[in-house]
């Protein structure tokens, strides 16, 4: 009998760098074996965070 797909994939080890061996975030489509930090990339947040400081009514 097959296993539930679900147990299948959480019983999958973490996805780690191959260079450092640091647990990578495994995101869709994404095939890359080294983590951002040992292949040099910057990675940039998608979320917007408004600054705390900015008063629209004073400007």
């Amino acid at each position: 009998m097959l296993p539930n797909v679900n147990q299948f994939f959480d019983s999958l080890p973490k996805k780690q760098c191959s260079k450092c061996g640091s647990v990578m975030e495994e995101l869709s489509e994404c095939y890359t074996h080294v983590c951002n930090e040992c292949s040099g990339q910057s990675i940039y947040p998608l979320s917007f965070k408004p600054d705390p400081k900015y008063n629209p009514k004073a400007v």
